[in-house]
């Protein structure tokens, strides 16, 4: 907190919240972020690098990418086995997105938010996705 750095721990909280499609929970943690006086541009470029990590954690090639704690990698490596490689490429596209676009919205936070929406709808959207394949 002194070095106002996020802690990783936010970030698999809202990651576990965005996979079970929390919405409320994803929307109260942002808002706490922003209470402790942590910029949401800087949330949003740490939730990006947290979702690289994953897809990373997904590959035992690549997982030696990680400049972390083995512990850490360890983390990563069990919430990767949750992510569907798809649902964390379009989450790095709308931060991306989001990345692009924020010093130009007259609202960043609703930038932010409308983000973590997006990608809190990805769940839902792919899980859709493959029923309507198994269906067919």
């Amino acid at each position: 907190e002194n070095l106002h750095v996020l802690d990783y721990e936010y970030y698999f909280k809202l990651t576990d919240a965005v996979l079970n499609n929390r919405m409320g929970e994803v929307m109260v943690t942002f808002d706490e972020i922003l209470k402790k006086g942590f910029d949401g541009h800087n949330f949003i470029i740490g939730f990006g690098e947290h979702l690289r990590n994953l897809l990373v954690s997904k590959d035992q090639f690549t997982v030696q990418l990680l400049e972390v704690s083995d512990q850490l990698k360890q983390r990563f490596s069990d919430q990767s086995k949750l992510c569907e490689v798809p649902f964390l490429l379009n989450a790095l596209n709308y931060i991306s997105k989001c990345d692009v676009n924020y010093k130009s919205a007259k609202n960043q936070r609703l930038q932010v938010e409308m983000t973590l929406l997006q990608i809190n709808n990805l769940t839902a959207a792919l899980s859709n996705a493959e029923k309507k394949k198994m269906n067919s």
